[in-house]
């Protein structure tokens, strides 16, 4: 069996192969670890290349330390399953709001390969303990839960050994997470060109290899599950979540498809334009095109909402039709911005090429749940949404509109009000009584005018 070294001037060979293969992959992790497994954040950190995969790292050890990494809930059982799980899911949320720090046009890209890992361990310590010696990994992404857990054979290893052994079950599973989106980023082309080490020559072949010789079966129990998400819109629809990110991800041949970036969490930094989207029309990308030229800074996105207040969640076969009529839409707009760089690449020095729009689909008809979802969101509304968003009967009453919008406030969301035909008229922010105390929630959209409506155009299609 392989032995630790405490002195730990040199990291073993396949360790630091594993480590440094995760460093050359496109994952963005946030860690969680509490009860053991200190080694591990050593190791990452230690690794050249750390700056790249380490977003943040976290030792919530104390009971209340761990209660607030988990949003103020203490867990039934602190060492768990389900704990290792909250632990990553939370994790990973601080990791998408961190990744949706970047800059507008890589915004949806930086949250795709987010990774949140969670880690629980009840190890040897003082006080002999009558339970398992244990530790359970948990890595929460886009693409799905991975569960890795691990019972120790008693009085075999002293406290330092089993933290050694559980540490190398946490750099497992940032390998195999590596591993996934290594494959994915290389299926679409998408190379992190960040990263000055070779993956091909630090992947290593056999990733037991960093942790299989350190155990002793069967007295050591360790197990591995992966629960993978292969039909996101199904995960939506189905009530499993409220909120998900799908952006446009090449698939080579300058084609592109629509695929989750984020899920449960969305960046802070979105300008949403809500709609029904039967059908997406040339109203909507001109209403989200102006935005974008007001707020640059911000990532753009469709937002649809699968539920209806009044008619309950829409078919996921009719989910299922908008999503593809919109990334039909997208899919245009990729290979118009591919050919056009291919033709007339860009210099360093030119700006960049405004960011395609991401698809979020929730289950929040109205605003105060949206901002809830997407906090730190400004939402793009035409005049006829403004009007009804200022009407007291849809809260029961001036307070409580008043008591909305302090949510919203406190969400830190806004509204850009664009101008809408009403009538003969063209009516815009002026037209809408918005009351005094609400002011500083929503700003005009100058200069935008497209008389377009989805009711008029899905009337003319049935005519034809």
């Amino acid at each position: 069996r392989a032995s630790l070294s405490r002195a730990g001037a040199v990291m073993e060979p396949a360790l630091r192969a594993a480590v440094e293969a995760v460093h050359a992959s496109p994952v963005r992790a946030v860690l969680h670890v509490t009860g053991g497994a200190a080694q591990s954040l050593g190791w990452v950190a230690a690794v050249p290349g750390a700056s790249r995969t380490l977003l943040d790292a976290r030792v919530p050890y104390g009971r209340e330390a761990t209660i607030e990494a988990l949003g103020g809930t203490e867990p039934r059982r602190y060492v768990s399953s389900t704990t290792a799980r909250d632990l990553a899911a939370a994790a990973y949320a601080r990791g998408v709001r961190l990744s949706g720090l970047a800059a507008a046009s890589a915004a949806a890209n930086a949250t795709r390969h987010v990774v949140g890992l969670g880690c629980t361990c009840a190890l040897t310590s003082e006080i002999p303990k009558r339970g398992e010696h244990r530790c359970v990994v948990a890595t929460h992404d886009a693409r799905g839960v991975t569960e890795y857990s691990l019972t120790f054979e008693k009085g075999r290893r002293d406290r330092w050994g089993e933290d050694a052994v559980a540490s190398r079950v946490v750099v497992r599973a940032l390998l195999d997470a590596a591993a996934e989106a290594s494959a994915e980023a290389s299926a679409s082309g998408d190379v992190d060109r960040r990263s000055s080490i070779d993956a091909s020559t630090t992947t290593i072949s056999a990733p037991d290899e960093v942790l299989a010789p350190f155990l002793n079966p069967p007295a050591d129990v360790f197990a591995k599950t992966r629960e993978r998400i292969d039909d996101h819109v199904d995960w939506l629809v189905s009530g499993a979540g409220d909120v998900l990110q799908l952006s446009m991800t090449a698939r080579g041949d300058r084609r592109a498809q629509l695929a989750a970036t984020a899920r449960g969490v969305v960046p802070e930094n979105l300008l949403i334009l809500p709609g029904s989207f039967n059908p997406l029309h040339d109203g909507h990308k001109g209403m989200l095109a102006a935005a974008m030229k007001m707020k640059p800074d911000r990532a753009p996105a469709y937002e649809l909402a699968v539920t209806n207040a009044d008619k309950g969640t829409l078919p996921i076969e009719e989910v299922r039709r908008r999503v593809d009529a919109l990334e039909r839409a997208l899919e245009t707009e990729f290979a118009a911005s591919a050919s056009a760089s291919a033709e007339d690449p860009p210099s360093s020095s030119s700006p960049p090429p405004p960011p395609l729009p991401s698809v979020v689909l929730t289950r929040a008809p109205l605003f105060n749940a949206k901002a809830a979802l997407m906090p730190g969101s400004a939402f793009v509304v035409g005049h006829d949404t403004a009007i009804r968003l200022v009407m007291p009967k849809y809260y029961g009453g001036e307070d409580g509109m008043r008591r909305a919008f302090e949510e919203l406030r406190r969400a830190r969301c806004s509204f850009v009000v664009a101008g809408r035909v009403d009538g003969d008229a063209f009516r815009t922010l002026d037209d809408v009584d918005v009351p005094e105390w609400a002011s500083d929630l929503f700003e005009a959209l100058e200069g935008f005018r497209r008389d377009v409506s989805s009711t008029e155009l899905r009337a003319r299609a049935v005519k034809s």
